[in-house]
């Protein structure tokens, strides 16, 4: 009997969390024109950013998790008497989180003995990586499975995400901003902060400048972190690594960060959300007391 974990691709990981623990990863489709694409699977950012530069009139769509594969990943570990933990996407931008709680409730009278919680993350990338990392981590230092999901569901309604974007008229394309609002922006150099805001992609400033939008993410980061600064401060970049390594710098030296989960950069279902040149932090404004400030 063991606890086993499951993701979707929206959760963007690193080699070293890879490497060194099991846990499943649910693959979201994505749709280009007619055609369906598996992320992480047969798609790539840099299709993303192709069909975009090439399709002036469609835009690519991201779609719930297939209920099959849910059911499928879900049952084999019970059939093998394990019980389940899956940490969803953001129930504000996919509608996984509540077909994944609905299967989940019939497997549950299949399987009584067992069980199986389903997490809104109210996060994606590398936000939902810092929940699954305590997971995984607590679960080696043998925790129980009801302190493991009060913990990551705590952490989950504590979860700080802000993102730099780079190109304003993809915000425009992908319906978050108007036309109109992006080609002023872009002739004025405008460059939004977006961020999670209860598990909804807002928009939290918008900064005249690149230079002057770094200083005001990393400002804001310091400001919603305030005393929890013993943590892994997580990073997610699209084509913006110069940016990544300017912010890492920065984090180190005023606040000291020792530790940090990086992944190579954006998956392909966050590239249909956020762009290309694109920077993310992710943090906790709240820690638990069970807190494990250990990268892997």
């Amino acid at each position: 009997m063991a606890i086993k974990f499951i993701v979707d691709s929206m959760c963007d990981t690193n080699s070293n969390i890879l490497s060194r623990y099991e846990f499943d990863i649910l693959p979201i489709p994505i749709t280009l024109d007619d055609k369906t694409y598996f992320d992480g699977i047969d798609i790539t950012p840099e299709m993303i950013v192709n069909f975009v530069n090439n399709n002036k009139k469609s835009f690519p769509k991201t779609a719930q998790i297939q209920p099959l594969a849910i059911i499928d990943t879900i049952e084999k570990h019970l059939k093998n008497d394990d019980d389940v933990i899956y940490l969803a996407f953001s129930s504000k931008l996919s509608g996984t989180y509540q077909t994944a709680q609905l299967l989940a409730k019939d497997l549950q009278t299949k399987y009584p003995h067992r069980k199986i919680t389903i997490i809104d993350s109210l996060s994606a990338t590398t936000g939902t990586a810092l929940i699954l990392y305590q997971g995984l981590k607590l679960n080696k230092l043998n925790r129980s499975y009801s302190e493991i999901v009060v913990t990551m569901t705590f952490l989950s309604q504590h979860a700080q995400i802000f993102f730099m974007v780079g190109d304003i008229k993809w915000l425009a394309q992908g319906g978050r901003i108007s036309r109109n609002a992006a080609m002023l922006g872009d002739m004025l150099k405008i460059v939004p902060i977006l961020y999670f805001n209860d598990g909804e992609i807002l928009v939290y400033e918008k900064i005249r400048g690149q230079k002057k939008a770094l200083r005001k993410l990393l400002a804001t980061v310091e400001e919603k972190m305030g005393k929890n600064k013993e943590q892994i401060i997580g990073f997610i970049q699209s084509t913006a690594l110069d940016l990544q390594e300017k912010a890492k710098r920065h984090l180190e030296k005023e606040l000291g960060t020792k530790n940090f989960m990086i992944p190579q950069d954006a998956g392909a279902a966050l590239t249909v959300h956020i762009g290309p040149h694109c920077l993310g932090i992710m943090f906790f404004d709240e820690l638990p007391d069970n807190y494990v400030n250990v990268c892997p």
